[in-house]
Order: structure tokens, then C-alpha cells, then sequence
């Protein structure tokens, strides 16, 4: 068995797999003038393996979960490989191999062996582990349900032939690295990369009641998108309150186990564009740059960064990428009428308002939402209530939204899932 790792050499700057590994190969070895220090690393790695291990739901061997997640998160050449779906050949393929055998001997490996050897009690109490929270109401339950379900085809496998195409069938069903493990991300400008957004709401179009034609349209133009045909940027534009928003989050849960991945950037986050870009253009998955609540101000400049780069930059914008933006406004630019006033000092009046109203037109999709009327709103109520299990009268859900949208604004779908939840929080409910 050969202890040094070249293909997965990314795996050595784990410290928890470094420390692991380490004491391993130096079972039975160890000097007794760094005893302690080897005991209190090893501590703290099986304390870090269960840290995660509950804060994902994960069960069971604390070290072999932790070696299918750096599988999973650790970005090689092998591993980008599978995720463009291309196959292996040559010298790369003999070093992943042999690595495997390594990697495979150390999943194997009983870490009972190197609590005896420290005279410690660490994997001992942790290494069978049985989360307090399993994947449902776990903090990552998406990743520990991705990392979970790969763990078990790990342990699974009969021999080293088999590990491996158990590792080749999850990079090439579901990437590698963080993309592989998270669909929705936001830019950190301060730090010049994707956060991923682990706590992403679970909406589904089904549980959006109305705008049934406008959810088909989406639904339609995002699977064009995913299979590779022409597809358009999207303007989701209406009522505040209506559901875009909703709409695009819902696409995401729907289309993310095919590949699709969304990146959030804000107004003042435009001009980072290219830099975000230049991340994700080469990657195997479809992304949806998601911009929410859009609209410039008359003396904001950024909407031409925008128009550039969705069509007018010398760089064609990579196929894998589209722009999905709400906005309350259609034409995304506030007027006003001092704006009207000024056309008689501009001696080009019509071309400076085509200038700031042409954005608009670099969207070939334009999904207009409108306010529910007084009947659909009602119906919007009744249905979150058997969702939130509020136990009330249709009268008095009739005539509380009646009294809620007076108050709040006029017919929405965000007002009567406010005026839901205010009643779903009034419910007494047991204590468990």
C-alpha cells in the first residue's frame, strides 16, 4: 500500500484527515514525548467529525462520513473531470487508482485501534454516530442528505474496484465541490468568490397558489435552459407582495437535482458581474444569476453595466449562465417628473429616455404578476391555513384577511401569508 497521496493530494490540507491519517500509519509508533500532543489532536478531530456529523444529520461512522464529504467538496482533476462527464485514461487514471487503494484502507480502518494506542475513550463514545437531529431537522440537511445517501454506497462497496465507481457515479450525477453539494450561492465582494446559502427555503410551485400561466412560462423557459435550448433572461415584474420572488425560489428547489444553481447578487454588486463569471462559466451545471427587487434610481449608472453584459459586451455570455430579475417596476428605471421637465434642456430627448428605458429590452421574457382580486386572495388564505394547520372558521379566516388587507396594503399573496402566520402564532399549541 503506498502512504502517499498524488491524485487527492488536496486531501492532505485537511487537518482532521492529516491528523487521522497521520496517526495510522504511525500506529504502535508513537513517541511518548508527543503522546499528549497526538492525543489532544486527535481529540479535537473526532470532536470536529461529530460536529458536523450533527450539524448535517449524518449517522454512522464518524470517519467514513468525513472521508465521502472531502470526496465530495474536494475540487480535483479527476473530479472535475467526471463532472464534465468525460472519462479517464492514461497515467491519471493509474494514480487515482492506487491513491484509492490508500483511501479505501483508511476508511476501512477501525479507529478503535488508535484509541488504545493513545489511551484515550474518543471514537469509542462518538464514532457510531446518531445525530440528535437527523436530515430533516438538521442545519445542512441538504448537504447531510447528499453526504449521507454517499456515504452508504461507500461502505457498500465490496472492494477498491467498486469505491471507485461508486466515487465516478456521484461526481458524475452531481459535480464536484461546492456546487456539488449546495444550488444557492451569493457574492462576497469583500472576498472575491460564492458563499454558499445552506438554509434556502423550501417552496415548491405547487404551494404558490394562482399565476398558473405565469409559473408555466418559468417553468417552461428554465427546462429549455437545463436541456440545452434556447432560452431567454427573465423580467418577473408586478404588485409588491404578488410572488416573484417565490417563483424563482421554487424554480430552484424544482430544477436543482438536474443540475441548476442559482447565485444571488445585489444591485451594487453588478459592476463584480465578469469576476462571478469567470467562476462559473467552466463548471458542468446551468446557473441562474438571481437579482431581486431591481430598479435604478435616474442618477444610478450601474443598469449600464447590466445592459452590457447581458447582450453588447465583446465576451459572449457563456450558454450556462441566465439572469432572472424581479422588479415592482417594468421598465426598471424610476421617472419622474422633474424627468419630464428636463426634456426641454436635453436636445435629444427621446434618445436619453430610449438610452435609460433599453435595459428593459435586453430581457426577452417579460412575466408580468398582477394583485390577486378579493376572490383569489380569499383562496390564497384558505390554503396556507390547511398548510399552517390553523384551526379557525372559514368565517373568521374570511373576515380577519378581509380586516388584514385593509390594513396592510390591499390583496397580496405576501399579505395573506402574513395574516396566516399571525394566526398560526396565536394557536396554542403542546408543548412536546
Amino acid at each position: 500500500m503506498r502512504s502517499e497521496l498524488m491524485a487527492f493530494r488536496e486531501f492532505e490540507k485537511d487537518e482532521v484527515f492529516a491528523c487521522i491519517s497521520g496517526l495510522i500509519k504511525s500506529a504502535g509508533q508513537i513517541d511518548n514525548g508527543y503522546r499528549q500532543e497526538a492525543v489532544s489532536w486527535y481529540c479535537d478531530s473526532v470532536c470536529r467529525m461529530a460536529e458536523a456529523a450533527e450539524m448535517m444529520g449524518i449517522r454512522g461512522n464518524l470517519w467514513q462520513s468525513w472521508l465521502a464529504m472531502l470526496f465530495a467538496k474536494t475540487e480535483t482533476t479527476f473530479s472535475l473531470a467526471q463532472e464534465r462527464r468525460k472519462e479517464l485514461h492514461g497515467t491519471l487514471s493509474g494514480v487515482v487508482k492506487e491513491d484509492l487503494e490508500t483511501i479505501r484502507s483508511y476508511f476501512d480502518y477501525d479507529l478503535k485501534i488508535i484509541d488504545e494506542d493513545l489511551e484515550v475513550d474518543a471514537f469509542a463514545r462518538f464514532g457510531d454516530y446518531e445525530p440528535l437531529l437527523l436530515e430533516n431537522g438538521a442545519l445542512d440537511r441538504n448537504i447531510g442528505h447528499v453526504i449521507q445517501k454517499f456515504v452508504d454506497s461507500l461502505r457498500n462497496a465490496p472492494d477498491t474496484e467498486a469505491f471507485y465507481r461508486e466515487i465516478l457515479r456521484f461526481h458524475y450525477l452531481r459535480g464536484s465541490g461546492q456546487y456539488a453539494l449546495n444550488k444557492a450561492f451569493r457574492w462576497d465582494g469583500r472576498r472575491r468568490e460564492l458563499i454558499p446559502v445552506t438554509n434556502t427555503e423550501d417552496i415548491t410551485l405547487d404551494g404558490l397558489v394562482g399565476y398558473e400561466e405565469q409559473k408555466r412560462v418559468l417553468t417552461e423557459n428554465t427546462l429549455a435552459f437545463l436541456e440545452g435550448r434556447p432560452a431567454n433572461n427573465v423580467l418577473l415584474y408586478g404588485e409588491s407582495g404578488t410572488g416573484k420572488s417565490s417563483t424563482v425560489k421554487a424554480l430552484l428547489n424544482l430544477f436543482a437535482p438536474r443540475g441548476l444553481r442559482m447565485v444571488e447578487v445585489y444591485k451594487h454588486q453588478i459592476e463584480d458581474l465578469s469576476a462571478i463569471v469567470d467562476l462559473i462559466k467552466g463548471r458542468n451545471y446551468k446557473f441562474i444569476i438571481f437579482m431581486d427587487d431591481l430598479s435604478f434610481e435616474h442618477f444610478e449608472v450601474e443598469y449600464k453595466y447590466l445592459k452590457a453584459f447581458i447582450e453588447g459586451g465583446l465576451e459572449k455570455r457563456p450558454d450556462n449562465i441566465l439572469i432572472y430579475a424581479t422588479s415592482n417596476r417594468r421598465h426598471l428605471m424610476k421617472e419622474t417628473w422633474a424627468d419630464r421637465d428636463d426634456k426641454y434642456e436635453d436636445m435629444h430627448e427621446s434618445e436619453t429616455m430610449q438610452e435609460r428605458m433599453s435595459l428593459v429590452d435586453r430581457f426577452g421574457l417579460l412575466v408580468r404578476y398582477f394583485s390577486p382580486e378579493q376572490e383569489e386572495y380569499l383562496k390564497i388564505v384558505m390554503a396556507l391555513a390547511k398548510e399552517y394547520g390553523v384551526k379557525a372558521s372559514e368565517e373568521e379566516l374570511i373576515l380577519g384577511a378581509t380586516q388584514w388587507e385593509l390594513r396592510h396594503g390591499g390583496f397580496s399573496g405576501r399579505a395573506a401569508r402574513q395574516f396566516v402566520e399571525f394566526m398560526a402564532g396565536k394557536t396554542e399549541q403542546p408543548l412536546p
